[in-house]
């Protein structure tokens, strides 16, 4: 009999390691075929850059095809003071004007840019430049702020999804409203009598 308690003991010891080497064979197997994507964020990051510089530079060609180019088919244009663009066709009405301006000059530059770990989406921000002929003989001219989101598409490009910029100068001022007018009254001469 002890012979036989002997062996179960060490049958049990032994099913117990094999149980422990195969849960550690199944995790490395898991591992093994499950690696942790390398983060690609600053490759990324660069090729987006590069893409917002160079939709930049197409802008002096004032092709309303090669901006609308840049957006995802669902892009939204957030520009100040007019209400947002949610389609292509409203984003095409907003942008056309801009570029017919006479001797429009454009640009933007982004001083941050920064990718998701995922590699997906990005954003940036910068400003813009712009200027134009004011018909008078001189130049306009404005400054701004942008901010745009973009999606890394299936061919790894990368399309803007959000666009949003607003002019830097301040507020047209406020003009006052003219104060009201006084009703014209007669002044009385005479006090009134009553009758009591």
């Amino acid at each position: 009999m002890r012979k036989l308690n002997k062996s179960n003991k060490s049958n049990k010891l032994n099913m117990k390691w094999l149980a422990a080497a195969l849960a550690l064979g199944f995790c490395l197997v898991t591992l093994a075929c499950n690696p942790t994507p390398a983060d690609t964020s600053a490759a990324d990051a660069a090729a987006l850059q590069k893409a917002d510089e160079a939709w930049s530079a197409s802008a002096q060609t004032k092709s309303i095809d090669t901006w609308m180019s840049y957006y995802t088919a669902d892009a939204v244009l957030l520009p100040g003071n007019v209400p947002s663009a949610t389609t292509p066709a409203d984003i095409r009405k907003n942008i056309e004007p801009l570029l017919a301006l006479p001797g429009l000059t454009i640009g933007w530059k982004a001083t941050k840019v920064e990718v998701a770990k995922s590699g997906e989406l990005g954003y940036l921000y910068g400003t813009y430049q712009m200027s134009w002929d004011d018909g008078k003989g001189g130049k306009a001219s404005e400054n701004g702020k942008m901010t745009e989101v973009w999606r890394k598409q299936a061919d790894g490009s990368w399309k803007c999804v959000v666009d949003s910029f607003s002019s830097d100068a301040p507020p047209p001022p406020v003009t006052p409203a003219a104060p009201a007018k006084k009703p014209m009254t007669k002044p009385m001469t005479k006090p009134m009598k009553t009758k009591m």
